[in-house]
Formats: C-alpha cells, structure tokens, sequence
C-alpha cells in the first residue's frame, strides 16, 4: 500500500494520468470519500489521501493546521507533482485553503465543495461541536455508520467506508474537529491568484452565503449548485459533480498548465 516515506506514514492513492487533482476528505471519512471521482481518472491523474490519524494513516499527535498542509506537500513531492488542482470537501475544504495560501507555487486551480473559510455559522458550529463529543466519547463506531450511511446509497461502499473509518484515532479526530472549527482563512483569501470553483449541494443552505466573500475578495470564481442535493455532493450526486468539475477545467485550460 502506498504511504509516505517520512512518518508520520500518510496513506494515498493515485490513478490515472493527466494534470493532476488532489482531493482532501473531511475529518475521518477518509480517501473512500472520493470513490465516485476515480472515474475522473480517464482524463487526469486523481490523488485521494487519508488525514494523519485517519484510517489507514499513521497517528502522531498534537496535530496544527500547519502539519496538515504539509502533509499534503508530503504526498505532491513524493509523486513528484509540481502543480496541481486542490479540491476539498467539507473541512477537507478549509485545509484545501490553507495550503493554498501557504504554497502558492504548488496549485493551479481550486475546487471547494461545500465549501467555508471558517466555521461562522450557527448549525456548521454545532456539528463541529457534534464531532468533538463524539470523539470524546471514542464512539467511533456509531460515527462510521452514521457518515459512511449518509454518505452512500450503496450498502457496499458504505459497510467499506466504515470498516476504515473505525481506524482513526479519536484523541486525533477531536483535535481534527477543534481545528477546523477554529480556524480561519478569511484573511488569507486575497492571496489567492488562481480560479476557485465552488459546487454546492442546493439543500445546503446553511452553507451558501460565505460564496460571498470568496466573490468579493477573488478574482476568478465560479459557482455550481446541484439541484436537489444536501451536503453530500461527491458520494450521492457524483455525476453532476464529476461533469461540473471537468467542464471547469476545460473552460480554464488548466490541463494545459
């Protein structure tokens, strides 16, 4: 199985050739987030990874936002990819935006579905909080079951998504949660001089108004809402998804970067 040389051992993988996209999962959930966007691997070269401390990654704790963005500098230098297309999901997103930020050199593109900058809602905040219980309580079980089933509609890949997900570590996963819940990109997005792309779930709508800011302060940003979706954009709607991504980056020419 393929992991980082240096510890802590950051597991990814890789498929397909073509410009490169990176996707970050959300806190647990793991590579198998992105099961749906391998098919993306026909025309580019698709990067899942799992976050330190998350299924099949090592653990090594205290944890920093700082750590995680260079995780994911890791896994590009181990591949030996210069530039790539960043996309994250969820909290996955908010990791996404600090590495931006922080490697400007290393990224052609930005993708952010269900994307925020920080957690400045009411209802985001409290499931934050949710994450941070439930970790506390080491109740990993009854969180694998409950994300991986709200993710897919296929008994398979959700009993999958599950039996990785019950590996993380939770003293890791509650400092995930913390992190995320309390980290901010709002200053940093004036640093972003690449185009961002954010797809949201039509039924999100807890989520759409920080599409306002990212259009304020950015140059390049498109929006793509998915009629009848929620949250869950890449696993339930990943059709639309996967098209909406590909025709961005034709309309970009970022394949050409």
């Amino acid at each position: 199985m393929p992991f980082t040389k240096e510890k802590p051992h950051i597991y990814y993988e890789v498929k397909g050739n073509g410009p490169t996209i990176l996707f970050i999962p959300p806190p647990a959930m793991g590579h198998l987030t992105f099961r749906y966007q391998y098919k993306l691997s026909d025309h580019y070269q698709i990067i899942t990874l799992d976050i330190r401390g998350d299924c099949k990654s090592e653990k090594a704790l205290p944890v920093t936002m700082e750590l995680f963005v260079s995780d994911i500098k890791r896994v590009l230098d181990e591949l030996q990819v210069e530039k790539a297309i960043i996309c994250g999901y969820s909290n996955g997103g908010v990791i996404a935006q600090a590495f931006a930020a922080s490697h400007p050199n290393r990224i052609i593109g930005l993708i952010l579905i269900g994307g925020y900058y920080e957690v400045a809602s009411f209802w985001l905040k409290k499931e934050y909080q949710l994450g941070i219980w439930i970790a506390k309580q080491k109740w990993m079980s009854l969180l694998a079951s409950a994300l991986s089933f709200n993710h897919f509609s296929s008994k398979k890949a959700a009993n999958e998504m599950a039996i990785e997900m019950k590996q993380t570590d939770p003293d890791m996963l509650e400092q995930q949660y913390a992190i995320g819940m309390n980290y901010s990109n709002k200053h940093s997005l004036t640093k972003l001089d690449v185009p961002l792309l954010l797809i949201y779930g039509a039924r999100d709508i807890y989520i759409h108004h920080y599409q306002h800011l990212y259009q304020e302060v950015i140059k390049d940003v498109e929006i793509a809402y998915i009629d009848k979706s929620k949250h869950q954009v890449p696993t339930k709607h990943d059709h639309e998804c996967n098209a909406i991504i590909k025709q961005w980056i034709r309309s970009k020419d970022l394949a050409k970067e």
